[in-house]
């Protein structure tokens, strides 16, 4: 199989999807419930995890109950989130059509565990919940509520398996990355509501990134506290010559124009990294508080960036500076384009145009934040609950997610604010050579398979076809019988290696191994 530029780059996403009931009930029995409405509709089935390959997170992952969704995705409770993390893919085609499968299994768990518990169970896709609490009068929270808000945060993680030997000086991972998460929220944000107590202010206010305002260091260990712009966990997840950089500040979004160009852009600039074109990015002097200031200017959108220099600066400027790279990149190598690289390219070329003259009226319905922005100046909120609602009711998965499906009737009685028919419509205008027609098509794959082109096809269709026998599973690792297979590459054992003769009805497990033996003779034991 031919693979060119970014599609030779293996990504996913984890999404925590909070679970919530007016009852009021623990969000572990919610979540529980959920994931086994998914399993009762043949969805997903529990699989016994492989913690050998989780490095330094052992210990959390020997407590999990995981669940193991039909198109390769793993299910479980996080916390108290329902967690789903999509199969790896390799272009943003599929990073559209799995993350809007991922929205079909999270409303589908909740409309299941509704009809178990017998009360209405609801799940959203965002990355704040705001709670009220008392407050003293005359302290400047009031909420509509007569309470104080309090704003907490749950994730969105990004993954891409990189070059270990790009990742070993972090100060060069930082010196390279650390303004493109910090600036790339201009496209990539998912706007919300956030009290004051998380920006050192009274009252509530919307920012461009909800995750931004959590951010107290350049780099981390810990995803939950001390929360850093970049994630240092060591879990390739693969042979050691690759590392998965584990983004923590990919953001829960809607527009499918947003999800496309944040993972054709992530793509390329990992890819410019590696191959040394981010050398010279340029330097912010204070990350951590310039990421909170841009995602606090959503009115003068001056986006101000001081720089290590002491040069002044905005993020259209810095985005601008990834771009060239990007281009720099694809002139030295001389050779073909891919397809999806031309059409990012292109897609955040015209973006940063736009960016640079400030036409955000431009991006309705395209960029989440923006789009969130302007239902809030349309409904024109007069309390803070209000304005919370608003942002939840863009968040919220509804039967309206059928729409992915070609269901046209799905989400005629939606209390959704988020709309799939305009935001699609947005995507063909500003993607017209993305053929847009076959998503539902591809959605609809992508809810029952795991794309073709990863090791995630082989799990998946093993696990489907003999799920009785498999022992255990991992990202990386699978034990089906007394064989032991070790998936490591993340390409290998795909649709074309094994060919659909060894992988159609009825296929013969033993000639299956046997064949994946042949490929890979030191990764499968049989």
């Amino acid at each position: 199989m031919s693979r060119i530029g970014t599609e030779n780059k293996i990504r996913g996403i984890e999404q925590e999807y909070p679970v919530s009931a007016k009852a009021r009930l623990n969000p572990s029995l919610l979540v529980n419930a959920a994931i086994q409405g998914l399993k009762r509709s043949r969805f997903s089935r529990d699989v016994t995890w492989d913690i050998i390959t989780e490095v330094s997170q052992e210990l959390h992952e020997s407590k999990i109950t995981s669940s193991y969704g039909n198109n390769g995705c793993r299910i479980y409770n996080d916390m108290g989130h329902l967690e789903i993390a999509t199969p790896s893919y390799n272009n943003p085609f599929d990073a559209v059509a799995y993350d809007k499968a991922s929205e079909i299994y999270a409303f589908v768990g909740a409309r299941e565990a509704s009809l178990a518990l017998k009360k209405k169970v609801v799940i959203h896709k965002n990355n704040v919940a705001n709670f009220f609490t008392s407050a003293p009068p005359g302290s400047g929270m009031q909420t509509g509520k007569g309470g104080r808000i309090k704003t907490n945060t749950y994730a969105t993680h990004g993954n891409i398996i990189t070059k270990r030997a790009a990742c070993r000086d972090w100060g060069n991972v930082e010196k390279a990355l650390i303004p493109w998460v910090v600036t790339r929220i201009l496209f990539a944000g998912s706007g919300d509501v956030v009290s004051g107590d998380a920006i050192s202010k009274e009252g509530v206010k919307f920012v461009i990134s909800p995750r931004a305002m959590f951010v107290v260091q350049k780099s981390s260990l810990s995803t939950t506290t001390g929360r850093g712009i970049l994630n240092t966990r060591d879990q390739p997840h693969a042979a050691h010559q690759y590392w998965r950089l584990h983004d923590i500040h990919y953001e829960a979004l809607r527009s499918e124009y947003a999800i496309f160009l944040r993972d054709i852009a992530q793509a390329l600039v990992i890819r410019a990294f590696e191959l040394g074109f981010l050398n010279d990015a340029p330097e912010i002097e204070d990350p951590v508080r310039t990421f909170k200031k841009l995602s606090l200017d959503t009115r003068e959108c001056e986006w101000a960036v001081k720089l290590k220099n002491g040069e002044r600066t905005d993020a259209v400027s810095i985005l601008r500076f990834y771009l060239d790279a990007i281009e720099k990149m694809q002139d030295n190598e001389g050779g073909e384009v891919g397809k999806w690289d031309e059409i990012g390219l292109k897609c955040l070329n015209n973006l940063i145009e736009d960016l640079e003259a400030r036409r955000l009226e431009n991006y309705v319905d395209g960029i989440d934040w923006v789009t969130k922005l302007a239902l809030l100046v349309n409904y024109e909120p007069k309390t803070a609950s209000e304005g919370l609602s608003i942002c939840n009711q863009y968040a919220l998965l509804d039967d309206g997610v059928r729409h992915y499906l070609g269901d046209e009737k799905g989400g005629i009685k939606s209390d959704c604010l988020f709309n799939p028919k305009a935001s699609l419509a947005f995507a063909r205008s500003k993607l017209p050579h993305v053929d847009w027609s076959s998503l539902p098509e591809r959605v609809g794959y992508a809810v029952g398979n795991a794309p073709e082109q990863t090791r995630d096809f082989f799990k998946a269709e093993l696990l489907k076809r003999y799920g009785s026998r498999v022992r255990n599973i991992s990202w990386s690792t699978m034990t089906v019988g007394n064989a032991k297979i070790m998936l490591d590459e993340p390409f290998m054992l795909n649709k074309e290696e094994m060919s659909a003769e060894m992988m159609e009805e009825g296929a013969d497990l033993e000639g299956i191994l046997a064949a994946a033996k042949g490929l890979y003779p030191e990764k499968v034991i049989l």
